[in-house]
């Protein structure tokens, strides 16, 4: 009995064994996944994007579809450079664009946000915001706390709290504008609650929805939104959310660019010099402002012009239109009513130039 027995478990070990073989564990187990080796983020990468319509992210799951094939573009192709900023510090990588300076650090598996500056923002974590950790596949979820101090125009200090919230929350196929099909991408949602945001106390989410196609490092397709929470002004009111800003982005594979010199890319004070000689004679009124702000401006050349309103956090909460608009006198309004009493930062965007100017809102 016990040789019959031993028998039958030396073939079932190898039958086992045969379809081990065939089929490799990981194969059999395999799935899309964020690694470091893949999708950590790179000094002397450059990554081209395209502001397109808002596309609204839809339900999470499996086995998705996604059609971006149709989407419009609203804006110029602009870039996304990232370099170690001083040398002493290896381990802290920037990120910029439009003028800003995104820091990082990673640390083994976690991608850590260090904070970011401007010309009128400058804001440092001491409680860095976890961004990513690896390797990283559906169903996965990371939660952080950050907690930050900075200063706005120079004088007006800024603090800030919140947490973070992480999933890749859906897999599926995705259809790309230039008409490129992703069999396998995954989305990350990342959630962004701000518990305070200094004197105001303003509470609001930036919600940003990222998909991943395998085999390439950074996203290739993005919406955001930012949401205002207003709380309930009895207890038992329900709480309210507006959205203020939604925007999508659009990043063409073929685009990612690695190894870039940095000594070649534009230079930060390029960008004013641009926009000031064709964006020219420029009115804010009134300033402080407290329901309409009314600008009147020239333009030197016909341009596409439009204008968002970004918190003293960078935060944005007011967008236009672009329009392609002819030389000579233009006007714009934009409606400040409903934001909370606070300094904020107007950037006024010109084809692929960007000027700002710091709004006070009473």
């Amino acid at each position: 009995m016990k040789s019959i027995l031993s028998e039958q478990l030396c073939r079932r070990y190898s039958y086992l064994l045969t379809l081990l073989l065939l089929f490799p564990v990981s194969h059999v187990f395999s799935q899309h996944a964020l690694t470091v080796d893949r999708n950590a983020y790179r000094a002397a990468d450059q990554i081209v994007k395209q502001q397109v319509e808002f596309k609204d992210p839809g339900s999470s799951g499996k086995n998705l579809t996604w059609d971006f094939r149709m989407v419009q573009p609203i804006n110029e192709e602009y870039t996304l450079d990232y370099f170690i900023p001083d040398s002493t510090y290896m381990d802290t990588l920037c990120g910029m664009e439009h003028r800003t300076r995104y820091y990082y650090t990673q640390k083994r598996d976690s991608l850590w946000a260090l904070g970011f500056e401007n010309s009128t923002t400058l804001m440092e974590y001491k409680k860095p915001e976890l961004k990513l950790r690896f390797p990283f596949s559906y169903g996965d979820t990371l939660f952080s706390k950050f907690e930050g101090k900075g200063q706005y125009s120079h004088r007006l200090e800024l603090q800030v709290k919140g947490y973070t919230r992480v999933q890749v929350d859906a897999e599926g196929e995705l259809l790309l504008p230039d008409y490129e099909t992703v069999k396998k991408a995954l989305r990350v949602r990342t959630l962004r609650y701000y518990t305070e945001t200094g004197k105001d106390s303003l509470q609001m989410t930036l919600d940003t929805y990222a998909w991943y196609a395998e085999g390439v490092r950074y996203p290739v397709f993005e919406s955001i939104k930012t949401n205002l929470i207003k709380k309930a002004a009895k207890q038992g009111e329900q709480v309210q959310d507006t959205t203020v800003f939604t925007t999508s982005f659009y990043y063409s594979p073929l685009k990612q660019i690695s190894q870039v010199q940095t000594d070649s890319l534009p230079k930060e004070t390029d960008e004013p010099a641009g926009a000031a000689a064709v964006f020219t004679e420029a009115q804010y009124m009134p300033n402080p402002v407290e329901t309409s702000l009314n600008i009147n401006y020239k333009l030197t050349r016909p341009a596409q012009v439009w204008f968002t309103v970004h918190s003293a956090l960078g935060v944005p909460v007011r967008q236009t239109s672009p329009q392609h608009l002819p030389e000579g006198r233009n006007n714009i309004t934009i409606d400040m009513s409903s934001l909370l009493i606070g300094m904020y930062t107007l950037y006024v965007h010109v084809d692929d130039m960007v000027l700002n100017k710091v709004v006070m809102k009473k």
